[in-house]
């Protein structure tokens, strides 16, 4: 890619990503981890099942269900009996006391079953020091594309961080990055939103996510983002025994720069150097800024550089292409042991 034309790009995806931010962050939803700690003195207990629910009782995790849902229950009693050993041992925990799972029936139990005030938008949420897990019936999530497995796996991570934790809290970076990966929810999305990111109010550094997400939502969105990608990018330098080793460092209480310190080697500096540097340096930031709604905007130039088109730079662009898609499945596979089977 030339000077000009990646000035020009620059210019015209900076127009664009005024517009389509707002509406990236929407889609993409926020979904905090309704975490417990510090409050479990002042929650309410959680009020007793409604008239008619059933339990599947398992080794791992027991699934409370309306009998409406009884295949979907079992099925995922079936998934927590495999996951959550697995999930534990990825993560370098113990499997802790067995989780309690319970699929509202209807949008008020959702709510009303938990031991505090959920988000409304949530599909899922956690409470650690309560091992309990509350998730919406699949008839209760119209227009999600997220398997409720997934979901699940989600909300198993900030259960076992929080029962690892114990009385510290869990870093927000390190359990919404890690909940992500696990999950199988990083992937090209996460990329654009990280691109979008970058040309938006800038990326966030260490000490910014070490501090907490913003408020605003796109910011936070990035935040989001860019914790998964943190975690990748310390799976791919140092290999994935590097997660394991940071949990326990930051379990046992060590400040953030010191845990990278003894994990990794670097200082925390140098490692948020090298990780900025990967993301704006990346072509997988051209690749996925020339996706979905953004290649939309994008087509209104494609006279004007279909104009200034040539049989080199058309040879040039089919290699650079070539040389982009190899690095994107790379990447994509370097944290594809943090996805569960079948994903």
């Amino acid at each position: 890619m030339t000077r000009w034309f990646k000035l020009l790009l620059v210019a015209a995806l900076a127009l664009i990503t005024l517009v389509a931010q707002p509406g990236a962050a929407q889609a993409q939803e926020l979904r905090p981890a309704t975490d417990d700690h510090g409050l479990i003195e002042t929650l309410e207990p959680a009020p007793p099942l409604p008239d008619g629910y059933f339990t599947v009782h398992g080794l791992y995790a027991d699934v409370r269900a309306h009998p409406d849902d009884a295949r979907v229950a079992h099925r995922l009693a079936d998934h927590a009996a495999v996951a959550v050993p697995e999930i534990a041992a990825r993560l370098g925990v113990g499997a802790g006391r067995p989780m309690i799972i319970t699929l509202a029936h209807q949008a008020r139990d959702f709510s009303a079953l938990q031991p505090g005030h959920p988000p409304d938008w949530a599909d899922g949420t956690a409470w650690p020091h309560r091992s309990l897990i509350f998730l919406r019936a699949p008839r209760l999530r119209p227009g999600t594309s997220d398997p409720l497995e997934q979901v699940l796996d989600h909300e198993i991570v900030h259960v076992l961080l929080g029962q690892a934790f114990g009385p510290r809290p869990v870093p927000r970076w390190l359990q919404e990055g890690l909940a992500q990966v696990v999950a199988g929810e990083y992937g090209p999305e996460t990329i654009q939103t990280i691109a979008r990111g970058s040309l938006g109010g800038g990326l966030l550094g260490l000490e910014d996510i070490e501090r907490g997400f913003p408020v605003d939502a796109v910011r936070a969105n990035l935040a989001y983002a860019q914790s998964a990608d943190l975690i990748a990018f310390l799976t791919e330098r140092h290999g994935d025994e590097v997660i394991p080793a940071l949990v326990a460092q930051l379990a046992a209480g060590r400040p953030m720069p010191a845990a990278f310190r003894a994990v990794t080697g670097d200082d925390a500096q140098a490692l948020d150097r090298a990780w900025r540097a990967r993301l704006n340096d990346s072509p997988l930031r051209w690749t996925a800024l020339a996706q979905g709604e953004v290649w939309l905007g994008l087509s209104s130039f494609g006279l004007f550089f279909g104009f200034l088109g040539a049989r080199r730079r058309n040879r040039d662009r089919l290699a650079r292409w070539d040389e982009e898609e190899a690095l994107r499945d790379a990447t994509l596979r370097g944290v594809s042991g943090w996805s569960m089977p079948g994903r």
